[in-house]
């Protein structure tokens, strides 16, 4: 199956989005993906990713969050976005900033019920991190349906177990930016996602009053996630 794509943009043109350019660029020349454009968004104007050469590569220098700010309304629909998955929680902070710019605030934190996961904790800047796995993953697995460590079914979705509310977790809304497998090992999220779920929190903020949205960004067995109040 081929995958179309019209614009990628990965996130990160260090180790990490080097290797990931490499596989998109692998992907296209075995058939298996067809995009006009591989955007790399990296502030280092010499990052590792300029050791490919391949004629729809493009290079942006600039910083992650603002390059998000400044172009991720001028994308297209069917775009995706190449996230660094050991990045800061940059879709969250992309919507915080969304929401102020629409003049209203936007706060992480607060009391959240553990999600009970095989593996469940707090990063520096107070996201929950959340992993189906305590084991260390390939870093481009797949997640294929039979799990490369346990050689058993993968019967798992956290990507999906988030849009469902548990109890306790009284909210507004649950919203998951999905981080999936495209193409080689390369996981990404639709440009349509990110804008679809900043349009549902600015409607809400028609409706007076704060509003509590769970937010996560997260594929199949990792995530971060964190409560975000808009009012």
């Amino acid at each position: 199956m081929i995958v179309r794509v019209p614009t990628l943009v990965v996130i990160g043109g260090g180790d990490v989005g080097e290797r990931y350019v490499r596989q998109l660029v692998r992907a296209v020349a075995a058939g298996r993906l067809e995009t006009e454009r591989i955007v790399v968004v990296d502030r280092d104007p010499a990052c590792a990713a300029r050791v490919h050469h391949d004629p729809r590569l493009r290079f942006d220098v600039a910083d992650w969050s603002e390059w998000l700010d400044a172009n991720l309304d001028r994308c297209g629909a069917d775009d995706h976005v190449v996230p660094y998955h050991w990045a800061p929680h940059l879709f969250l902070d992309w919507l915080r900033r969304q929401v102020g710019r629409a003049g209203a605030s936007a706060q992480t934190g607060g009391e959240w019920p553990p999600r009970r996961t095989p593996y469940e904790g707090t990063t520096a800047a107070g996201d929950r991190a959340l992993s189906y796995a305590t084991w260390p993953c390939p870093p481009m697995c797949i997640e294929p349906a039979l799990c490369p460590h346990t050689r058993g079914a993968r019967d798992w979705s956290l990507a999906a177990d988030l849009t469902a509310p548990r109890p306790g977790e009284a909210s507004d809304g649950h919203l998951v930016f999905r981080c999936l497998h495209l193409v080689y090992g390369v996981g990404t999220t639709p440009v349509a996602a990110l804008r679809a779920a900043r349009d549902r929190v600015l409607a809400g903020l028609h409706g007076g009053g704060r509003r509590t949205y769970l937010v996560s960004t997260s594929s199949h067995c990792h995530g971060l996630a964190t409560r975000l109040a808009v009012g």
